[in-house]
């Protein structure tokens, strides 16, 4: 909220619950083109972090937030006493598998291998809660009327499917970063999808700067914030027509 007045003292002016749709380069101008309006904008920041990666099955868009949730610690509450599934093999499904097994009555995990990439300790803990393993196994579907109901997997060794009656479904599968916008605009990404920056935080593309979660690296708080200051002098300085710092005109970005 600090943050917030001094930021608006300044002349900012923020938006809220407004979604960018697209980005155009249009001469040296930025059209922003949002859910309710145009704007037209001399430099871009672009901080837009990472999501969740989604499974892509059946159902999967049909019942979020009716029984499919990315979210163990904001929705566990509201499986108390039920049946409920994870997706995933790595530390982030066998954190999302424990803190369901403190509440919900059974849960299941799946995953398309034969063991999983969490630490040792996390997976004897998984054992102790009585968590059912799904090996070498993948979700085909989530089913159900107004809430989840079951959802169906596969084996992948035998091909079999079967179906698994559960109230929820926890997807865990990863993140990826939300680049979609700076890649139609233009802009230089990774062989992850990240968006590539030079020591100045600008693009490729020039007057477009980039920040936080989605240029990739350590990806703390401490660092987005840091490279979200950079960006904001950069940008400031690059609409005045001046650089920040040796070399920051160049264009070239690191690898």
């Amino acid at each position: 909220e600090r943050m917030r007045r001094q930021t608006e003292m300044w002349g900012c002016d923020i938006r809220e619950m407004e979604a960018v749709k697209k980005i155009a380069k249009e001469g040296k101008k930025f059209r922003v083109v949002t859910g309710r309006g145009e704007y037209l904008a001399s430099a871009v920041i672009i901080a837009t972090g990472r999501e969740r990666r989604r499974l892509s099955v059946p159902g999967e868009e049909e019942f979020k937030g009716r029984g499919v949730s990315y979210c163990a610690t904001c929705d566990a509450p509201l499986y108390r006493g039920k049946r409920v599934l994870v997706v995933g093999g790595g530390n982030t499904a066998a954190s999302e598998a424990l803190c369901l097994s403190e509440s919900a009555r059974e849960v299941h995990l799946v995953h398309r291998r034969d063991d999983l990439r969490a630490e040792m300790a996390v997976k004897e803990k998984l054992k102790e809660r009585g968590v059912i393993f799904h090996w070498s196994s993948v979700v085909k579907g989530i089913e159900g009327d107004e809430v989840v109901r079951r959802v169906v997997i596969q084996n992948l060794k035998s091909g079999e499917e079967k179906a698994l009656e559960v109230d929820g479904v926890f997807i865990a599968v990863g993140e990826a970063p939300s680049s979609a916008l700076a890649a139609e605009l233009g802009v230089r990404l990774d062989e992850e999808g990240y968006v590539v920056v030079n020591r100045n935080q600008m693009t490729n593309v020039e007057g477009v700067f980039a920040a936080g979660d989605v240029t990739g690296g350590v990806m703390q708080i401490v660092t987005a914030a840091g490279e979200g200051a950079t960006a904001a002098v950069n940008a400031y300085l690059y609409i005045r027509g001046g650089w920040y710092g040796e070399g920051a005109g160049s264009s070239q970005v690191r690898q």
